[in-house]
């Protein structure tokens, strides 16, 4: 049997020996991802509360990092005065907060926003109307990274965590004299979101190395072919 030395590898007539190629998982290094769920809602009376449901982090997708909960706000006043009496001077201030209640979590679950509209003073004559309108937004946010809320907030596809959302306030008159009658509407549109910052799931590549491996195999086994050809 001729042996032939060619390429560093031991080739035997009508033989080719195989190469044994190493597969071995590197995992790639994935940058981070957010995933947000948003709900909007639109005009709410003052005193009043509600629930909100928003999806879990599904945790087939990877692993979460850290939660964000965000809620924003606008609160719009109009309140109409009388003046009686005597002619007055003022305003009418409007104090609310909207108060958010994760009750699923064990620690630190309630995220508070203050907003405060006050227009600016306005004239009315004795036995006169008048009305004064006022605006006020703001947003707060809260992040988690706490092992245990993350595991809270983790769950499977189609798991839901439920939010408590109160709104409080009062309206009050400044002026002077404050003698009078007061009537009017306080609304607040508020908006809730939680993101979640994860790393996902990283998909296995071969080794530089077992890629080289199979390009060698490869050519081997073409330039065998051609060698076998020629003959």
């Amino acid at each position: 049997m001729n042996i032939y030395k060619k390429l560093g590898i031991a080739i035997a007539s009508g033989t080719l020996s195989l190469i044994t190629l190493n597969y071995q998982s590197l995992p790639v290094q994935a940058a981070s991802l957010t995933q947000t769920f948003t709900v909007n809602l639109n005009s709410q009376p003052l005193n009043s509360s509600t629930n909100i449901v928003l999806p879990k982090f599904n945790s087939l997708l990877g692993t979460l990092l850290k939660a964000y909960v965000n809620v924003s706000g606008t609160v719009n006043s109009s309140t109409s005065i009388t003046a009686l009496g005597s002619n007055f001077t003022g305003t009418a201030t409007t104090d609310a907060q909207i108060a958010i209640n994760l009750p699923q979590l064990k620690t630190d679950p309630f995220i508070a926003l203050s907003l405060f509209a006050s227009p600016p003073e306005t004239n009315i004559a004795s036995g006169g109307t008048k009305t004064v309108s006022g605006t006020a937004s703001g947003t707060n946010s809260k992040s988690f990274n706490q092992s245990e809320i993350l595991s809270a907030l983790s769950g499977c596809a189609g798991d839901r965590i439920t939010f408590g959302v109160g709104t409080t306030g009062s309206v009050l008159v400044r002026g002077t004299p404050g003698r009078g009658t007061f009537g009017g509407q306080v609304l607040t549109n508020q908006t809730l979101s939680i993101a979640y910052e994860y790393e996902p799931l990283s998909e296995p590549v071969p080794e530089p190395t077992t890629m080289a491996g199979f390009g060698l195999a490869t050519g081997l086994g073409c330039w065998w072919k051609r060698r076998m050809r020629r003959r």
